[in-house]
């Protein structure tokens, strides 16, 4: 919370608000029709933050009433919005367009980067809301979206001996390493399941079996030689890390 802290000020403005009045609150919070319609952040992707100082991505939020919407407020949260571990104000004002009479649809752009978080703070981010219309009529949405703010991460695959004849055995190597936004450095990833994958070259890759990352993200694994073709290793990610595949590595078979 450190770094983040000194540049979200707002944010922090905001969310004292936001715990101070939602503490008992539902989830789900309505007086009259005012109504959020719907709600996404960066399209819907996955947000996933290497070494670079700032990563840029937009939330945007369409609500409506009878008497039209007054304003949105969003705020991007980590933890229970209660007691958030992380919290993120949006950089700057919304850009708004009236849909119709009792529309609004607002985009914000928000900026996360390596300086502004601790390894930590990978994960599961939702977006609080509050809409509020002309006549004071209000809807708040706790976790109106959600996110997965993602380490990046790295994956390689090395195939050997090379040329190899057919029927022999051959070893697939590799390391599995996510960045610490502590340090900016890349580090093993150990105990993740990662796929071994073949494809003939004008194929498509198939997994041949899933091996596990040792202490130090590193991957080994033996398969018999039978054609031409690409190596490589395939990982899923999960909520905290990105997903990531390696170059596959040509294997000539003789």
């Amino acid at each position: 919370m450190g770094k983040r802290a000194a540049a979200a000020v707002a944010a922090s403005l905001t969310i004292t608000c936001l715990t101070a009045s939602t503490a008992t609150a539902e989830a789900d919070t309505r007086l009259g029709d005012t109504q959020i319609l719907s709600a996404s952040i960066n399209d819907g992707k996955p947000l996933v933050i290497g070494t670079a100082d700032q990563t840029i991505f937009t939330a945007t939020v369409t609500a409506s009433d009878p008497e039209g919407i007054d304003y949105i407020d969003p705020l991007l949260y980590k933890g229970p919005i209660t007691a958030p571990t992380g919290y993120l104000a949006a950089a700057r004002e919304p850009e708004c367009t009236v849909v119709d009479d009792a529309t609004t649809r607002c985009t914000w752009a928000f900026v996360l980067g390596q300086s502004f978080l601790q390894d930590t703070d990978a994960g599961t981010w939702r977006l609080h809301v509050n809409a509020t219309a002309n006549d004071g009529d209000y809807h708040w949405k706790e976790a109106a979206a959600s996110i997965n703010v993602q380490r990046a991460s790295k994956l390689t695959a090395n195939a050997a001996p090379e040329p190899v004849a057919k029927g022999k055995t051959i070893t697939i190597t590799g390391t599995l390493s996510r960045v610490s936004w502590t340090d900016s450095r890349y580090r093993g990833y150990a105990n993740q399941r990662v796929r071994l994958q073949f494809r003939t070259p004008s194929g498509t890759y198939s997994t041949v079996k899933t091996v596990t990352s040792s202490s130090t993200g590193y991957l080994k694994t033996t398969v018999t030689a039978s054609r031409d073709g690409y190596w490589r290793y395939s990982y899923a990610g999960n909520t905290t890390t990105a997903t990531v595949n390696a170059p596959g590595d040509l294997l000539d078979v003789r």
